[in-house]
């Protein structure tokens, strides 16, 4: 028993001392200690820092849409929606709450121009409510909310008036149809009837309307301004880098309650106001607002949710047909019965009167006709990834977080090669020390124990100062400095996630007190009389050099001993080879990252792009558009076409038609339970039959093969390729893979295909805005670099979605070649009332920078950590190059070198393996760029790896730049050797 007490209190002071003889190499070791902390911060810093940024941005838009109550579903319908549908969401298994809302596009004046503005009902079950910034909410007829940005442009303040009037330009009231439907039912009425009853037939001819009233949904007048807001559908900074590259017309968001909705808007057939139709539905799903915005969970909700209110459509949409319908019926035969019933007043037997019954009789069935012919209700159902801040939210977020997934994993890599070269460093200076512990009975864990409490402590003040720095520093600069310029969200909260905090810290202290154990074991395997005893000197041999004789005799002699080390202690030469690379090719990475970004608008605009300007009118504006852009002396041409909108998803094969109910439903959950990235949002150009896209679109694909428009043509007979023959394996048939007949073929674009998996002959599923659906084949995958595309003839969009062609923008090229002219047409453009967006490819190419900025920070953020992971990389191998040299470089010093020659004889070895480092560090710098542009995965951009020339000279005289600041920064330490005490170290 006293002999295992001895033992325990023997061992218990080994610790103690072990414990002391760490925290004393501790500090008789600061320099590479320091440098071991520093690389462990700035790699968790990367980790948990860029990670808690993408989160904090997200969970910021999450906590808004919360306070808000944000929609998680709206639907809206072509015919409107009546309290009946909605009192039917309620019902929905998975429905939380829905609401119906008004709104309406009315044009007011904001610094005495004319601009547009739309008008939204608040609703009573507080679904969608506007952030109140000041003031409050209107609660009252006449009262208005309007945004900051409108007070701003206008001049107002609040307790200011406005005024609107309805926009007929645009038809976003898609609500009005069904009164519209209506009216034109009953537009027909019997030639015999009376002037009078024609004009009411045909709705001419009431004269009651108030002048303060709305033919509209909302009544016109004057309104009180009462609060300022955020509206929770748009919260891009106006002033802001990405608004300032927007092509789009400023619309502002105004609120007001529904005591502003126009009185006598529409009737029943018997004279009753009724309140218009709600325009959308907005739905809160249960258990959503618990859940992060953008977590699988919630997609999957939401998805459920969804696909139970897909469950009644049908019979909703049929309902809703039947009542506008019937209204529609009823009103024009009020006003028929109105007329027949004067002519029943008639004597009987006059010829009037029997000419007047046949007119009655007829113009009955021209009403039957003409309400069989009248458009069926239909939802457009969409979830929150159709509002556009959402989705730039999810880019911007997405981009921060890969990247701070990627790029510490490299820090990793660079800082077990520091820490393994510092603490082999220290083993070897410990060596005698070490033999004397084994000598003492030290145990081979209890010897260890000094480097891993020293590895370990590194990581541990490290990792604390990284967590802090990374997980609070970094956010709060980014989300109050950075993306505060770009959203208006009202707040950011500073999330610390434990696990990554902890995470992080525990990778790099099992990576680098794993890399110490491994460093210190080969010594621990000697005897303790090999360990006190010098290590022997590499025994001299002829190096490669010396054989070639015309380069080895005409170098001097510091060169010959320069070239001798290097070949000679070839470990510490691969170090810094490999450390000088690392931080080389990582900078070569983060400066072509960038100059690959700023070649995306010069590259798509110079090669794919290449019509001047994008200018958008509604489809009733634009043959006056047209007009306009004809007789304009700065066009050289236009190219007029249709711009839509379309979500594009994997085609299905549905040859089971047969397939129980139960599959079905099977099918359709697994359907909502996909990615949410295997639908794609994007432009639909469609192109008017006979007309080239030559001039103003070069379609190619990857290759360089040119895609011609005419290969989309009605027939399909003929196929993209460089003959345009047809073939059995279908590359040259208008037939799909199964052999079906597609309705149309189409052309997609790089991004889309990538994403879906797409190549020339697949099918994909194409829905347009008005959820009208179609299966069409891919002709051809069009190179694109930014943004996703659907090109398609006008005879193919007719024939796919059944609807008729109607030209709504132009392509246009102007005769001027000076950027700023093409700029300052398109703005002259834009102040034209009629168009809707004027997007100039000039001054996107000039503002690229400001829309991407986020981007390019967080570029800008890693090439300077790699600079600083440089500059500790080097400092530590150039300090542990000198301790393991201490009596070599004693021995020149008393020999008689001055200190420039003892600084060369150093440094030219340091400064060659740098230029080996830089050398091979380039073209690893392009091949890592490559790799994380792979991983970077940017939704709707395609970026081409690009390093310029100055890139590669940046990152090259930035490593020589360290090295030589490194190098006077270590002379230092070369004038303070101490000759004797070097020299005799080995007694």
């Amino acid at each position: 028993m006293e002999r295992t007490r001895q033992h325990r209190a023997t061992r218990a002071r080994r610790r103690t001392a072990m414990w002391k003889d760490a925290w004393r190499a501790i500090r008789g070791n600061g320099k590479r200690f320091a440098a071991m902390l520093v690389i462990v911060a700035v790699g968790v810093m990367m980790l948990g820092g860029l990670n808690s940024v993408g989160r904090d941005i997200r969970a910021g838009l999450d906590t808004f849409f919360d306070d808000t109550n944000m929609h998680d579903i709206a639907i809206v319908s072509t015919l409107g929606l009546d309290d009946d549908d909605i009192a039917a969401l309620r019902k929905v298994s998975g429905v939380k709450d829905a609401a119906g809302e008004r709104v309406a596009s009315v044009t007011t004046t904001v610094d005495g121009k004319q601009a547009s503005a739309t008008v939204t009902e608040l609703n009573d079950r507080g679904i969608d409510s506007p952030y109140v910034t000041d003031g409050r909410l209107p609660n009252a007829a006449r009262e208005i909310a309007v945004t900051q940005q409108y007070l701003d442009d206008a001049g107002k303040s609040i307790g200011d008036t406005l005024e609107f009037r309805p926009d007929d330009s645009v038809m976003t009231n898609v609500a009005s149809v069904a009164a519209t439907t209506a009216d034109s039912a009953g537009a027909d009425s019997p030639d015999g009837a009376s002037d009078s009853s024609d004009e009411t037939a045909n709705g001419k001819g009431d004269d009651t309307t108030d002048a303060d009233d709305s033919t509209g949904t909302f009544a016109d007048g004057k309104y009180a301004i009462v609060g300022t807001i955020i509206d929770p559908n748009d919260i891009v900074n106006p002033t802001g880098p990405l608004a300032l590259v927007s092509g789009g017309k400023t619309v502002y968001p105004m609120v007001v309650s529904s005591d502003s909705l126009a009185g006598g808007g529409n009737d029943d057939g018997d004279g009753t106001a009724t309140d218009p139709p709600y325009t959308s539905a907005v739905i809160a799903v249960a258990g959503a607002a618990a859940m992060n915005t953008y977590d699988d969970n919630y997609l999957n909700t939401v998805a459920d949710a969804r696909a139970a209110i897909e469950a009644i459509q049908q019979t909703r949409e049929q309902a809703r047909t039947d009542a506008v319908h019937q209204a529609a019926l009823d009103k024009a035969m009020s006003q028929l019965n109105a007329q027949k019933a004067k002519i029943d007043a008639l004597p009987d037997g006059l010829p009037a009167k029997t000419a007047a019954e046949q007119k009655i009789a007829a113009a009955e069935q021209a009403i039957q006709d003409k309400i069989a012919a009248l458009p069926s209700a239909k939802w457009i159902i969409r979830d929150r990834s159709s509002v556009t801040s959402y989705e730039d939210v999810k880019t911007q977020s997405d981009m921060v977080t890969r990247l701070g997934t990627l790029f510490p994993v490299l820090f990793l890599v660079i800082a077990l090669l520091v820490s393994l070269t510092a603490v082999t460093r220290m083993v070897e200076e410990d060596r005698q020390l070490i033999g004397t512990y084994k000598a003492l009975g030290y145990a081979r864990g209890e010897t260890m124990l000094k480097y891993l409490v020293y590895a370990g402590a590194a990581c541990l003040f490290g990792g604390l100062l990284g967590d802090v720095l990374g997980l609070i520093g970094l956010p709060f600069v980014f989300t109050r400095r950075l993306i505060s310029r770009i959203y208006v969200l009202p707040g950011y909260p500073l999330i610390v996630d434990w696990r990554i905090a902890v995470g992080g810290v525990l990778l790099f202290v099992v990576a680098i007190t794993g890399a110490a154990a491994a460093a210190t074991v080969g010594s621990l395997r000697l005897t303790p009389a090999e360990l006190m005893r010098p290590k022997a000197p590499k025994a001299g041999r002829v190096i490669f050099l010396q054989r070639v004789g015309f380069i080895w005799n005409h170098l001097s002699f510091l060169g010959k001993v320069t070239a001798r080390n290097l070949f000679r202690y070839k470990s510490r030469a691969l170090m810094v080879i490999v450390g000088v690379l690392g931080c080389t090719a990582l900078m070569t990475a983060g400066f072509g990252m960038g100059s690959s970004a700023m070649m995306l608008m010069p590259r798509q605009h110079r090669e794919i792009a290449t019509y001047d300007v994008m200018a958008v009118t509604s489809a009733a504006d634009h043959a006056d558009a047209q007009r306009s852009l004809d007789d304009d002396a700065r066009v050289r041409s236009t190219l007029p076409l249709q711009v839509g909108s379309v979500t594009l998803s994997a085609a299905h094969d549905d040859a089971n038609t047969g397939a129980d109910s139960s599959d079905a439903s099977t099918n359709a959950t697994s359907t909502h339970d996909r990615a949410d990235d295997e639908q794609i949002t994007a432009q639909l150009l469609v192109v008017p039959d006979g007309k080239s896209l030559d001039g103003y679109l070069d379609l190619h694909a990857a290759a360089g093969t040119t895609i011609a428009l005419s290969d989309a043509s009605d027939d399909g007979s003929s196929r993209s390729g460089n003959d345009g023959s047809n073939d059995e394996s279908g590359n040259g048939s208008s037939r799909d893979k199964n052999g079906d007949d597609p309705s149309a073929d189409v052309i997609v674009t790089t991004n889309a295909a990538n994403k879906l998996t797409l190549a020339d002959g697949d099918t994909v599923d194409l829905t347009d805005a008005m959820a009208n659906s179609a299966t069409v084949t891919v002709l051809a995958v069009a190179q694109y670099y930014t943004g996703n595309v659907v090109v398609m003839t006008q005879s193919a969009y007719e024939r796919t979605f059944d609807t008729d062609f109607a030209a709504n923008a132009d392509l246009i090229n102007v005769k001027a070649d000076d950027a700023d002219a093409k700029i300052a047409f398109a703005d002259d453009l834009a102040e034209n009332d009629a168009y809707l967006s004027v997007t100039s490819t000039a001054k996107q190419e000039r503002d690229f920078a400001k829309s991407f900025l986020t981007f390019f920070v967080m570029i800008g953020f890693i090439v300077v950590m790699a600079a600083v992971l440089a500059i500790v990389v080097l400092y530590t191998l150039a300090s542990t190059n000198i301790s393991e040299r201490e009596r070599e470089l004693a021995t020149i010093k008393v020999l008689g070198f001055r200190k420039r020659e003892v600084h060369g004889y150093v440094n030219k070895e340091m400064l060659l393996l740098a230029c080996f480092g830089i050398a091979l560090g380039l073209p690893c710098g392009r091949g890592l760029l490559g790799f994380l542009l792979g991983k970077l995965d940017l939704p709707g951009m395609t970026i081409v790896p690009n390093v310029a020339w100055f890139c590669y000279a940046a990152a090259a005289l930035l490593a020589l730049a360290f090295t030589v600041l490194v190098e006077a920064a270590t002379n230092r330490s070369l004038d303070r050797i101490d000759m004797v005490g070097a020299l005799k170290s080995p007694e």
